[in-house]
């Protein structure tokens, strides 16, 4: 949702905030934009959406169009990546930059008891993670949308990625807004010129290579304290815990599972 057009701020974000049900319409609005582009390709068949913010329940199934797939709530294997081992290529919409980016709209990785995460040294938020995940199953990310930090972070780690920028981030709750209508002909344009190609063969998965060795450095030392009790991790410092994995899954599983164990307490 964070890198949906017209939203800047958390109260936008969050189930029970005053702006949430309008920025549900929002939400579904981008995504229908992206919809019709892949609904206008002869080629596309299936459509499987899987909802990916928060608590996962944001989209309604009743408004999406005939024959699009829904998966729906959270606790489900794979998280964001629901649904991609079914699927011949990607579109990450309303996507944002990874934890600690300059000027990107409400910058996270995952959660908020993270602050960095690197798979073999290199950096990587949501985007990443996400596509790496998807490139472990041979399914390449064609099309990222959001503000213009978080397609940077897509155009450096997928060169052929199509980018629909949306927004431009004036600090981490604020932002410059393209037009609704402007915004939503990016989208459709964007995500028919990602289609294009992807038919035309230009576009590859994003590979990392294996072993992957993990590192998640957390906001605090009681946050690497309850992830210790993950039974394969190591402590490398005060905040941070590592692991070397032989599989895109299992590194995941395990970055989610230090995830669940840090949440839950202030951080001080």
């Amino acid at each position: 949702m964070e890198g949906i057009s017209g939203l800047v701020d958390r109260e936008q974000l969050l189930v029970g905030g005053r702006f949430y049900e309008a920025s549900r319409s929002l939400m579904m609005a981008d995504l229908r934009a992206v919809l019709e582009a892949l609904e206008e390709n002869g080629q596309v068949g299936r459509i499987i959406v899987n909802d990916s913010h928060d608590g996962m329940l944001n989209l309604s199934w009743q408004d999406l169009p005939p024959k699009v797939e829904l998966i729906s709530g959270g606790t489900k294997p794979g998280s964001m990546n629901a649904g991609v081992d079914e699927a011949d290529f990607a579109l990450f919409v309303g996507y944002h930059a990874m934890a600690g980016t300059k000027q990107a709209i409400m910058d996270h990785t995952y959660s908020a008891e993270i602050r960095h995460v690197s798979i073999n040294q290199r950096f990587m938020g949501e985007t990443g993670i996400n596509a790496a995940y998807a490139g472990s199953q041979e399914v390449p990310v064609i099309f990222v949308s959001g503000d213009r930090a978080v397609a940077d972070e897509a155009v450096a780690l997928m060169p052929w990625v199509e980018t629909a920028v949306v927004k431009e981030a004036q600090s981490r709750r604020s932002a410059w807004l393209v037009p609704l209508e402007a915004a939503h002909t990016r989208l459709r344009t964007k995500a028919a010129g990602a289609l294009a190609k992807y038919f035309r063969g230009q576009v590859e998965p994003f590979l990392v290579k294996y072993p992957l060795r993990l590192e998640v450095d957390l906001m605090t030392s009681d946050m690497a304290d309850r992830a210790m009790f993950c039974p394969y991790m190591e402590r490398v410092s005060g905040t941070r815990v590592a692991q070397t994995f032989e599989s895109m899954p299992e590194c995941f599983r395990g970055f989610y599972t230090v995830m669940a164990l840090a949440a839950g307490r202030p951080i001080y």
